[in-house]
């Protein structure tokens, strides 16, 4: 997504973690790492229907769990990158290790009914550049974290069939700190940066629905959506750090923002060619179009001129839809309690 990042590392995976924590963030904005098993099949287990963190790829997963079930997971990210300018020097992203927990739940009522409940983080990112670096007027920290709360209840299988919804309580934050190009500082001000930073979150509300056919024991197919979320915020903060003679220009202020997460739509057939192995394809369509601006209002405005006043700022995105084909296997054995898995994502 960021044309500064050279790569993204998953350095570790952990059971452990609460569904509530600190600031959970991650760069690449779309978190896709939401267990173990499913990472290490390239996340190609919309028609697995073996854990309750499935259930995130397809709510109608926890359709075929037996009994109760409890998982927690949590991945570490370690964003790496630099930016090598024609003129000046290389600079290297600063950002800490960012430790992003889940939590799945899932419960077979009975033979036609189970309910599940899910807290995850699917959308993040965080960059933290050096201080006074040559593009800090574009960005020093650059933040968007989020939780999504997702109860689901599932019903099925009828004859193969199953269908599941589920409804999305999403909180986001965002925290974003860059310089401001004012030129020199008047003399005999103190030698400080001028800058700002806009901090603010939202609610935002969507749902889910999933679908599932088994025809047969040895192959199930399964398909699923999730629909946009706007986080719509009001009474954000944006303060300004700016020396004494500037500060009529730029006083602390609310703002509103806007922001429109992309639809996710996946489907996958899963085959079980013998006993204790199974291979998924499934295909990803991310409508990420829908994300094309970040707008900034703000409610007293910012003096850049006798005659000017802004009020609104508007940051372009210009996003694309991405389709993703991910392929997965699975080999269980000694009862279940070991497995061997691999896949490919491209």
């Amino acid at each position: 997504m960021n044309a500064r990042f050279h790569t993204v590392r998953i350095v570790t995976l952990c059971l452990c973690m609460v569904c509530f924590t600190g600031s959970a963030w991650a760069n690449g904005f779309f978190i896709q790492e939401m267990s173990g098993s499913g990472m290490a099949q390239a996340g190609a287990v919309v028609a697995a229907g073996d854990k309750p963190s499935n259930a995130f790829q397809n709510a109608a997963n926890i359709a075929f769990i037996p009994g109760m079930h409890f998982e927690l997971a949590g991945t570490t990210y370690i964003p790496t990158g630099s930016i090598d300018p024609a003129y000046g020097k290389k600079e290297d992203v600063g950002s800490d290790p960012i430790f992003v927990p889940h939590f799945f739940s899932s419960w077979k009522i009975n033979d036609w009914l189970a309910v599940g409940f899910a807290e995850f983080t699917e959308f993040g990112l965080s960059t933290t550049w050096p201080d006074e670096w040559e593009g800090d007027h574009l960005v020093q920290r650059s933040g968007l974290n989020s939780f999504t709360f997702n109860p689901n209840v599932a019903f099925g299988p009828f004859k193969g069939f199953v269908v599941a919804v589920g409804f999305d309580a999403k909180w986001g934050q965002v925290d974003i700190k860059r310089s401001l190009t004012l030129g020199l500082n008047p003399s005999g001000s103190e030698d400080i940066q001028n800058r700002m930073r806009l901090v603010g979150s939202a609610w935002g509300f969507g749902g889910n629905v999933g679908l599932m056919y088994q025809p047969t024991e040895w192959v199930r197919v399964g398909a699923a959506y999730r629909s946009t979320i706007n986080m719509k915020m009001t009474g954000g903060k944006a303060d300004f750090t700016v020396v004494p003679q500037f500060e009529p220009r730029f006083p602390d202020q609310n703002f509103d923002a806007d922001i429109d997460l992309p639809h996710l739509i996946s489907a996958g057939v899963r085959f079980w060619p013998f006993d204790g192995f199974s291979v998924e394809l499934d295909a990803w369509y991310t409508v990420w179009s829908v994300y094309d601006k970040l707008v900034f209002e703000f409610d007293k405005g910012l003096v850049l001129g006798p005659d000017k006043v802004l009020t609104k700022q508007t940051e372009v995105k210009d996003y694309h839809d991405a389709i993703q084909v991910r392929l997965g296997c699975e080999y269980k054995f000694y009862d279940d309690h070991l497995a061997v898995r691999g896949g490919f994502l491209y």
